[in-house]
């Protein structure tokens, strides 16, 4: 098994890598010669293995892992992080799923943040509580991972097929952790963990897992929220497989918000309560939950040839070179989400608008469902742009189809109202009195069952990509599909994409400078136009949504230095009103943004800034902040006691201007707006210190040290929920690889 390990295959290399323990020049002018020094007799280039032998010429092919189809400084000598040297890693990216190098991340910058979604974007609001509901306040930072309409307040904290690392490993690659906070009534716990392993040289396995238990700081907005999964690549010569199966859990405690926001802004009014104390709508009978499964499987069989090359007068190289990749990616997802109340008061009544006549037609309590399945396939053909010589790109076309089922309660099969005696006896019927006479309702309060809804939509299209991810200064990547059958059989949707990325060096600097475009035409969701539930109900017929991205990237690594544009315009847009019901508007709604990033260093001071200016030309309906800054200053020692030990302390200053944030509605997750109050103007300071010492780090963080600091208490990040207040937080992080 040792001599497997010390003989690792190359991974995803492009025509002129070679991964390998050795030191090695390569030379692709005139036929192709290629000169290498190796130290053991077997170096594997690629897909393609050398060996030395004394007065023999030799000739092996190896069967090993295909040429990666994206940029590839993947030598020992260009891997990036340290840790990095252990395995390779990437991720299944596009229809196709193509292999793209992505580094996991082994620095302390971020360890300290223990929060997935704050890690993604300079400022997420959500309801204080570790992964509880929320959005990312920077429009371009809003993702959607899932086809599940009521995933839209959890995906930030959600791990799709996307964000899956997929490994090679030299040796067994794990990683642990725990975060913990607050006291033991109010605390946070965060435990998670990664574990991946070779057996052999093209097949890997691992498993990952993310557990959240909180039970937050303010009444009735305690979180449990797990993500968790296995994952496996078969990377051959000739097939290539990538699976994944995952496993995501959110459930949370609603309470609708505070009664009074004055208990935040002007505690003192009541006698500065505690955290927990301070009244909600909902106390610990109202929560909602969400459970959703994934899988993810991509296929890849090559076609090519084999093509020899003299390395010296007694070795050869053969090499596998593919033409043809026949593809097929498969994805199935089941999602579901429930909002129950027990026994419900006045504060319902209150917060939903619920008259007491509306009220004698809801049940005493509720538990609205709906339940999302979908599957999805890509099956296509590509020629490879190893092969393509002349024009130096990749081409491909594929079949999409999709099938999406909904399953939501769409009324009672019966109200009880013609029930006779016996009926009522057997199953303990009440007597309700209405207008129009005399119902029953079961013991929960119902006054009949759900009748359950079922519809299912089949989208259908053809696709082509026209791509290139080999060389040294330009790569680019356009998709365009077509859809001749959609969700309301219209024919019209479309979407097509592109990116283009090149490099170069001004002076002795690497620069990088990329742009993407997006041009989408697509349904709307199917819970856009049609929900029912206890409290909203709506049958609409939405038309088409439409929309454009352009965004571009210019960025100096060696200093760095990154900046970001981005033009967003958005037709038919739909969005919830004030009365949280969804309404398409046919003005077209356009956001601007500007960001930059910049890292200072001066010996062991360090300045890590990152600002954010955006425009919207409705602030009614799409509310955002106009400027987010997040600084995070601090001092980190050089490595220490035989450069094993690093310490890190410092500050983080939050800070976005004031806007009209959107209200959030329990019954069904969503955001929608109002014109009553401005949120932020407020900043949000935390101070830290972290350390690494070879494969453990740990941290300290002191969260919301300026709570009780000066006249400026209005720390509410948007209706009814404020930010988490002063805590304190520590957490541990192990890794091996060796």
């Amino acid at each position: 098994m040792n001599r497997i390990f010390n003989i690792i295959l190359s991974l995803f290399a492009a025509s002129t890598t070679v991964f390998a323990n050795t030191s090695l020049s390569v030379e692709t002018e005139k036929k192709d010669s290629v000169d290498i020094v190796a130290s053991d007799s077997v170096v594997l280039n690629q897909d393609s293995a050398i060996i030395s032998k004394i007065d023999t010429v030799a000739k092996v092919t190896v069967d090993s892992a295909p040429a990666f189809q994206y940029q590839t400084e993947v030598s020992p000598s260009k891997r990036g992080p340290k840790d990095s040297m252990m395995y390779f890693s990437w991720r299944a990216d596009g229809p196709l799923g193509l292999p793209v190098r992505e580094y996991a991340d082994s620095t302390l910058d971020k360890l300290y943040i223990a929060n997935m979604a704050d890690k993604n974007t300079l400022r997420y609001a959500d309801h204080s509580s570790l992964g509880s509901p929320g959005i990312s306040l920077i429009y371009a930072d809003r993702i959607k991972k899932s086809d599940f309409f009521f995933f839209t307040p959890y995906e930030a904290n959600y791990t799709s097929p996307d964000d899956i690392l997929y490994y090679n490993t030299r040796k067994p690659y794990s990683k642990f952790w725990f975060i913990g906070a607050g006291p033991s009534n109010r605390s946070d716990q965060c435990v998670g963990g990664l574990f991946t392993v070779n057996a052999g040289s093209k097949f890997n396995f691992g498993m990952y897992g993310d557990w959240v238990n909180s039970y937050g700081a303010y009444e009735s907005s305690s979180t449990r929220n797990c993500n968790a999964g296995f994952f496996g690549s078969y990377m051959g010569l000739r097939s290539n497989l990538m699976m994944s199966i995952g496993f995501a859990k959110f459930e949370n405690y609603e309470s609708g918000g505070f009664l009074d926001e004055s208990y935040i802004t002007s505690p003192e009014r009541y006698g500065n309560p505690a955290d927990e104390s301070i009244p909600v709508y909902f106390t610990g009978n109202t929560f909602s939950k969400l459970h959703g499964y994934n899988m993810h499987l991509n296929y890849k069989y090559h076609l090519g040839f084999e093509k020899e090359y003299e390395v010296s007068k007694d070795s050869v190289i053969v090499d596998y070179v593919p033409v043809t990749s026949f593809i097929a990616d498969m994805r199935y997802e089941s999602d579901w989400k429930r909002y129950t109340e027990k026994n419900t008061n006045s504060f319902h009544d209150t917060f939903y608008n619920a008259s007491a006549e509306t009220r004698k037609f809801m049940p005493k309590s509720t538990m609205d469902s709906v339940l999302f399945r979908q599957f999805k396939g890509n099956f296509g053909v590509t020629l490879n742009e190893e092969f393509n010589k002349l024009m130096k790109f990749g081409l491909g076309g594929y079949f999409t189809v999709s099938s999406k089922t909904y399953h939501y309660a769409d009324g009672l099969q019966f109200d009880y109202r013609d029930a006779g005696s016996e009926f009522i006896a057997e199953n303990e019927l009440k007597e309700v009195e209405l207008e129009d006479g005399i119902a029953y309702i079961d013991s929960v309060g119902y006054r009949g069952r759900p009748n359950w809804n079922k519809n299912k939509n089949t989208k259908m299209g053809v696709g082509a990509v026209l791509s290139k991810h080999s060389g040294k200064h330009l790569f680019f990547n356009v998709i365009g599909e077509y859809y001749f059958v959609d969700e309301k059989q219209t024919g019209t949707s479309y979407l097509l994409k592109g990116d283009v990325n090149t490099k170069f060096e001004i002076g002795k600097q690497p620069v990088s400078l990329g742009g993407k475009v997006e041009l989408k035409n697509e349904c709307p969701d199917y819970f856009e136009d049609h929900y029912y539930s206890n409290y909203f109900n709506w049958d609409n017929d939405f038309d088409n949504k439409r929309s454009l991205s352009i965004d571009g990237l210019f960025e100096m690594p060696k200093i760095g230095f990154s900046a970001k544009i981005g033009y967003y315009n958005i037709d038919n847009h739909i969005y919830f009103n004030e009365q949280a019901m969804p309404v398409q508007t046919s003005d077209a709604v356009n956001v601007f943004y500007l960001g930059a990033e910049e890292k200072l260093k001066f010996g062991i001071f360090h300045w890590d800034n990152g600002i954010a200016y955006q425009t919207t030309s409705d602030q009614y309906i799409m509310p955002l902040p106009t400027f987010v800054w997040n600084s995070n200053v601090y001092l980190r020692t050089p490595p220490i006691f035989k450069k094993s030990l690093t310490f890190q302390v410092g500050a983080e200053l939050n800070y976005h201007t004031s806007f009209y944030a959107q209200k959030y509605n329990p019954a069904t997750g969503m955001l929608y707006v109002q014109r009553e109050k401005e949120y932020g103007d407020y900043p949000l300071l935390n101070v830290y210190g972290q350390a690494q010492l070879k494969v453990l780090k740990m941290f300290m963080v002191w969260n919301h040290v300026n709570q009780k600091m000066g006249n400026n208490s209005n720390y509410m990040i948007s209706p009814g929920y404020a930010m988490s207040p002063s805590f304190l937080r520590v957490g541990i992080s192990v890794t091996f690889d060796d």
